[in-house]
């Protein structure tokens, strides 16, 4: 019901060209379809099909007037954000399309580019970095990377891996991408962002880490194990405090269902209730921190009043209670 009331709310705050929001059209359009696809809905989809048929004719067109890159500006320093997690969205639609038979002019070309773009502009060490950047010391950074950034980047990949779609150097790539996570993950099982140390009082990438292991069938490597377990221990979630990153739990959730158990478990029962009871009536989710000056998580932009911090908080909270019954084509795995 919670999430139903979130997808309402979605399809009457669209924009007329099917996207969402004022700014980082991209960015947040490409989160409201994956949450319309994480409750499996499609084109043909009775209620919600309209919907979600304009989201990826924006996102399409988007892209095809940019040869595949796909962002509000891609001059922007944050715009691999905005490409990785669209084109994630656009893969995943591009399975239930050509599953259910529905063909859209102009998303296989754009699935094709987008996914090529990352593979051939990731570092030489093996993440992906601002702008994206291919020498090694970018940003200040001596890594030439950045994990929040690479890890939208391989669930991209790894949904337009499961299109059919064929990618030169996409085995290559992942590989890289997978080992600089491992030279992140600290003794603790935390992950960093560039290196062991760097946010190191965050906690928002252990989950991140270890979904990505998951997605590209390692669950059983010791980061994702290790990560899942620092996440159980080290990593609190109560929405009116401090402690609320959300965008670590859209991660961890993910993660901690895949690794199942009695950790699991008692991830589960901490985090569900304070999602599930924060919830507006209209389907949107209420404000973040309960007053707290700083939120323990590194620019948490889905907290305050604007009409980005609301959409980007709904969609990431209604993708963390999909967790449940989600089925995602890109994981290759059904969550119960």
């Amino acid at each position: 019901e919670s999430v139903v009331k979130t997808l309402d709310w979605l399809q009457e705050r669209q924009n007329k060209d099917g996207s969402w929001c004022g700014q980082r059209r991209v960015a947040m359009t490409g989160l409201a379809l994956l949450t319309y696809l994480g409750h499996c809905e499609t084109p043909l989809s009775e209620k919600y099909g309209e919907t979600v048929q304009n989201a990826i004719v924006f996102l399409v067109n988007n892209g095809s007037k940019q040869k595949g890159n796909l962002a509000d500006d891609i001059k922007a320093k944050h715009w691999p954000y905005e490409h990785g997690l669209a084109a994630y969205a656009l893969a995943e639609a591009y399975t239930f399309c050509k599953q259910i038979g529905i063909n859209i002019p102009g998303l296989h070309d754009v699935v094709r580019d987008a996914g090529q773009w990352i593979i051939d502009n990731q570092t030489k060490p093996g993440s992906w970095d601002y702008s994206y950047a291919e020498s090694e010391a970018t940003g200040g950074r001596a890594s030439g990377g950045d994990n929040s950034i690479g890890c939208w980047q391989l669930q991209a990949l790894k949904a337009c891996k499961h299109t059919g779609i064929e990618y030169r150097n996409m085995t290559t790539c992942v590989r890289k991408a997978l080992e600089y996570i491992e030279n992140c993950q600290s003794k603790s099982g935390a992950i960093g962002y560039a290196g062991t140390g760097s946010h190191a009082k965050y906690s928002t990438l252990a989950g991140a880490g270890a979904l990505v292991y998951q997605m590209w069938n390692k669950s059983s490597h010791t980061v994702p194990r290790n990560a899942c377990r620092y996440v159980g221990k080290e990593v609190p979630f109560k929405w009116d405090t401090a402690d609320c990153d959300l965008y670590a739990l859209y991660y961890n959730a993910q993660a901690m269902i895949n690794y199942g158990g009695k950790v699991w478990l008692k991830y589960n029962e901490m985090f569900m209730p304070e999602v599930l009871n924060n919830q507006n009536e209209d389907g949107s989710f209420k404000d973040v921190g309960g007053g707290a000056q700083e939120i323990n998580a590194v620019a948490p932009a889905y907290r305050g009043g604007g009409d980005v911090a609301l959409h980007y908080r709904t969609c990431l909270s209604a993708l963390t209670l999909e967790v449940y019954y989600r089925f995602l084509p890109a994981t290759g795995q059904k969550t119960k």
